[in-house]
């Protein structure tokens, strides 16, 4: 089959089975669009990625090298299934673009869009939320999967019953024990370590994304105003707002030696907990 016939192919495909719908968000990865599956009416999103963003392939059992996106969503989307990651229904490879077909609940927003409309969260479903994010992140962690990228725009929350979904594989990799020396993802919620010495290990950098989370949505700023200023004498302020009062907390710059708040789910009394990697074991 001629290559272009084929691309048409593929592009009348998705066409046909998928209605697109208004833009949803747009980025450096390319753009996501509302749609419907036409057999039955079922709401998706429908991404599309241009491939010369993301010439990286990764190897599947049963389905050859797959775009590394799309791998990892594989990955992480297949049986038994996280509920509180978005999930992978199909994908197609026309010339130019990936477009990869997702789960879309409604009604539901990201969580940053959430907190900008409805303020910030208080302390019970900061909780929920961050049950979830842990449980989501162990998931891919159990998959081989490194997100890299976690921040409330990549959180979608239900606006019914406050579930949330990890979203967006786009920065992610392949998870390994060994440093990263190069980085993707957002710089706010970077390591420290990766602007002094240009590396850093997945668990640290995964918690840390957790922690600067978990600030930004009680307290509507970054801690440190960003991870590059972030040292060894550097001050954890919390507000007066929370139930734990003001505190001033000596944090260092690695996720072990970070102080947050921790909400006790049986006794609903606030704790200062310290934070290592075993958060996320």
């Amino acid at each position: 089959m001629f290559p272009l016939f084929s691309s048409f192919l593929v592009l009348f495909c998705v066409a046909d089975l998928y209605l697109k719908g208004p833009l949803l968000g747009r980025g450096g990865f390319g753009s996501v669009f509302a749609g419907i599956r036409r057999s039955n009416g079922l709401p998706v999103a429908i991404k599309y990625v241009s491939k010369d963003r993301t010439p990286e392939r990764l190897k599947v059992d049963g389905q050859g090298r797959l775009p590394l996106e799309v791998a990892l969503m594989t990955r992480v989307t297949s049986a038994p299934a996280c509920p509180s990651v978005l999930q992978l229904l199909d994908w197609f490879d026309p010339p130019r673009r990936y477009v990869l077909i997702l789960e879309r609940p409604a009604p539901c927003q990201d969580l940053q869009s959430f907190c900008e409309e409805n303020g910030c969260l208080d302390e019970r479903l900061t909780k929920k939320v961050l049950v979830q994010l842990i449980a989501a992140l162990k998931h891919c962690e159990s998959r081989g999967v490194l997100h890299r990228d976690v921040k409330p725009e990549n959180l979608l929350v239900s606006t019914e019953s406050q579930d949330i979904k990890l979203l967006d594989f786009g920065c992610g990799d392949v998870l390994k024990r060994s440093a990263y020396k190069y980085f993707s993802g957002t710089p706010a919620f970077a390591p420290p370590e990766w602007f002094r010495r240009r590396h850093y290990n997945a668990t640290p950098a995964t918690v840390l994304s957790v922690r600067v989370t978990l600030y930004n949505i009680l307290c509507d700023c970054f801690p440190f105003r960003g991870a590059r200023r972030v040292t060894s004498r550097s001050r954890l302020t919390f507000p007066r707002s929370l139930s734990t009062g003001s505190r001033n907390c000596r944090s260092g710059p690695y996720p072990e030696q970070m102080v947050v708040v921790v909400i006790d789910e049986s006794k609903h009394i606030p704790a200062k907990t310290p934070v290592t990697d075993k958060s996320l074991h």
